[in-house]
């Protein structure tokens, strides 16, 4: 056990001290307020505070920890050697920097609580993230630190912190918004459907539109018993989000009354994992957040506790709460729809901590480092070399790679062709 003594022990400090160490390191911790106890340790220890209380493992604490609220505070960025820092310190700490602090910034999303600008959906934007404005969007930056942390500890006291006995853990989350290509349409979209395909004279795709639509062949989307058994076969379980929402003007949105599609989910639960894709109408209302997981529920048999957000995060700090009060345990949205990295700088799953209440929650969210939509910006070649880096450049032992994907990405649809074959590739190498 690591003893940590600081002086004031709050909400924040708890919360990330047990993060870091219990979660990413697999060390029991133990804080403490108390000098005498804290002097009177014998096994591994470090002060965690604004002076040394002697010659012992110092970590320099800033007031961040200590704070309550949600303040406009200024960071600043600096590039050392190794990494970039920020929260820096004076010269006695063991870092250079505060660490726990760095860490809870970015894990708690707090920079998305201050004013930013958002984009054409109302989200936050990944630009104005310090991560990308820093260039280490694309690093687990948190994981860096914290092993260097451990190396600090294990050279004073001799390996306190040994390596994981866990094993890296591939996620794929196949996230279905819109199930068919041409199949179950309304009117009206079926219709713009082919006027685009007109406009950009996209002959191929119309005729392809009218042989779904008269039953003549299959919709390019409908490649699920596929796409199941490949998961199966290399022994990684598939997590499958669904959207199921009774708001027909939820664009693209098949309605839960449409027999096809209530059938298609059935038979996919029996393969896979299924769960909720929580519309946009859910993420603004608690009412319709609660229905959509009540219906999933009635029509699967299974009671899910797992959610991804279509669309993203719309705001952290309504939605959150909200999969709170409904009880949701496991969210797969915390990261960015359009940009390839960690939105949150770590590969390591965290439970959500309310900054409003100052509280941890019981919702667990695992970060997202790639999207479909974001991955289709890079040529096919690039795309799937920079899945690769991703995953071997994973820091700790105990980190997740996630990823997220569509039926389009395993569609049959000749302009897509490279890209499924590419994706078939890769999932059987890895």
């Amino acid at each position: 056990m690591l003893l940590v003594y600081t002086p004031k022990i709050t909400p924040r400090i708890r919360y990330v001290f047990k993060h870091i160490f219990f979660r990413m390191l697999e060390l029991e911790i133990n804080l403490t307020g108390s000098v005498e106890d804290f002097v009177a340790h014998n096994g591994p220890k470090f002060s965690y505070s604004n002076k040394p209380l002697g010659n012992e493992l110092f970590f320099y604490s800033t007031a961040f920890l200590i704070d309550q609220g949600i303040q406009d505070i200024s960071i600043n960025v600096s590039n050392t050697e190794k990494y970039p820092i920020f929260f820096q310190v004076n010269a006695e700490s063991a870092m250079p920097f505060d660490i726990f602090a760095a860490s809870f910034y970015l894990i708690s999303r707090y920079e998305e609580y201050l004013p930013h600008l958002k984009d054409a959906s109302g989200r936050f934007c990944f630009e104005e993230s310090i991560a990308f404005k820093n260039n280490f969007l694309d690093k687990p930056i948190i994981d860096i630190w914290v092993i260097e942390l451990a190396e600090i500890i294990n050279i004073k006291f001799k390996t306190t912190i040994k390596e994981s006995k866990k094993n890296k853990n591939i996620i794929p989350v196949f996230e279905v918004s819109e199930p068919y290509m041409f199949q179950n349409k309304s009117i009206f979209l079926s219709f713009f459907q082919a006027l685009n395909s007109i406009w950009n004279l996209n002959f191929k795709n119309l005729i392809n539109q009218v042989y779904v639509l008269f039953r003549l062949s299959k919709d390019p989307y409908l490649e699920y018993d596929f796409i199941t058994d490949q998961f199966n076969n290399i022994k990684i379980d598939l997590l499958g989000f669904f959207r199921y929402t009774q708001h027909s003007i939820d664009i693209g949105a098949i309605s839960i009354f449409n027999s096809s599609y209530k059938l298609l989910i059935k038979n996919i639960s029996d393969k896979i994992f299924i769960s909720l894709l929580v519309s946009s109408f859910a993420q603004k209302n608690i009412k319709i957040l609660k229905n959509e997981m009540k219906n999933l529920t009635k029509l699967t048999h299974r009671n899910s506790q797992k959610v991804r957000l279509n669309l993203g995060i719309l705001s952290i700090s309504e939605i959150y709460p909200m999969l709170v009060q409904s009880e949701v345990l496991e969210d797969y949205s915390m990261g960015y729809i359009d940009q390839i990295g960690y939105r949150a700088s770590t590969s390591i799953p965290f439970y959500y901590y309310d900054l409003i209440n100052e509280v941890q929650s019981p919702l667990k969210v695992y970060p997202v480092a790639i999207t479909e939509f974001a991955l289709r910006k890079l040529s096919v070649k690039n795309a799937f070399e920079v899945m690769k880096e991703y995953l071997l450049k994973l820091p700790l032992e105990n980190s997740i790679f996630c990823f997220a994907f569509t039926p389009k990405l395993l569609s049959q649809s000749s302009e897509n062709l490279l890209w499924r074959s590419s994706f078939l590739k890769f999932i059987n190498e890895i």
